[in-house]
């Protein structure tokens, strides 16, 4: 909720697809790697909840362990984007316009298919579309996100527009895209905000995909804007060294919070949060720093 909703999900996903769009590589790889990311992700399910599991198996708590080792998170969602989009590639080859029409469909059907839950299994349901409480990015609607990254790629590509757009163009693109983002905040907010139900974030439909388009639009411009002008500076060098290392640093985030939740879990006042943020951050990057340092030693 800090700097949730379209800066992150939606940003990341994107990004993969505006990245996995240069690949050159055969099928076989989209569906090796997608299954390596979703067992990835059910492992890392399992061991960010180790704490958790191991108090339920005990009986401290009554809940259900499968809603936490089987739960629909991102890295799933990644896994099953990645075989999804090795199979498409061999049927709309290189055609932008197809797959931004097919990131639509998905978005638009997205809330049409919970009617249809009752005839999977819950957990197998939770990882394509529903608002089961542990399907928090189904493949439905958020694989639109990584359709939408992967077209606007191919169209870059194909239309060479990125190198015609000079600096200035880019200010007046910023300024109605930023304007109409704003004025559909309000409406925008009471998705982003709300995370259960048919109508939440983690299950919206076609509007609010629409609307995130427009904020990444706006926001890509503006990301573009500060390279330009201040991207040689120490702090956004330091932002695009997380960037680069997304993933691992996610996974250590998550493997910290995760197991320390089950003690803190809203027992912390505001100062209590403010100094856990501050050091689980620190720990965070600090960790990272150390796994890249052994991974580059590992490397040589």
């Amino acid at each position: 909720m800090f700097v949730g909703g379209p800066f992150c999900a939606p940003v990341f996903l994107a990004v993969m697809g505006y990245f996995l769009a240069v690949s050159s590589r055969p099928l076989g790889y989209f569906l090796k790697r997608g299954a390596i990311l979703f067992l990835g992700g059910i492992l890392l399910n399992t061991v960010r909840s180790a704490n958790l599991l191991v108090h339920i198996f005990h009986g401290k708590y009554d809940l259900d362990p499968w809603f936490y080792i089987l739960g629909a998170d991102i890295l799933t969602l990644a896994g099953l984007s990645l075989v999804l989009i090795g199979f498409l590639r061999t049927v709309f080859k290189e055609n932008w316009l197809i797959y931004m029409i097919t990131a639509l469909a998905v978005a638009a059907v997205s809330p049409l298919l919970n009617q249809f839950g009752l005839y999977f299994p819950a957990y197998i349901m939770a990882f394509l579309w529903g608002t089961l409480e542990w399907s928090y990015f189904p493949l439905f609607p958020w694989f639109a996100y990584v359709l939408a990254g992967f077209s606007f790629r191919l169209f870059l590509t194909q239309t060479k527009i990125a190198g015609k757009i000079e600096v200035q163009s880019q200010v007046i693109y910023f300024i109605p895209l930023f304007i109409g983002v704003i004025i559909t905040m309000p409406w925008a907010s009471g998705i982003t905000y709300t995370l259960d139900g048919a109508n939440g974030y983690y299950h919206h439909g076609i509007l609010f995909f629409g609307w995130v388009v427009l904020f990444m639009a706006a926001y890509l411009v503006l990301i573009k804007l500060i390279e330009h002008f201040y991207g040689d500076k120490s702090l956004f060098r330091g932002i695009k060294w997380v960037g680069k290392r997304v993933t691992s640093l996610y996974v250590i985030q998550w493997l910290i919070i995760g197991n320390i939740a089950t003690w803190l879990y809203r027992s912390q006042d505001l100062f209590q949060f403010l100094a856990w943020f501050a050091a689980i951050t620190i720990a965070t990057l600090l960790t990272g720093w150390i796994f890249e340092k052994i991974r580059k030693l590992q490397t040589r």
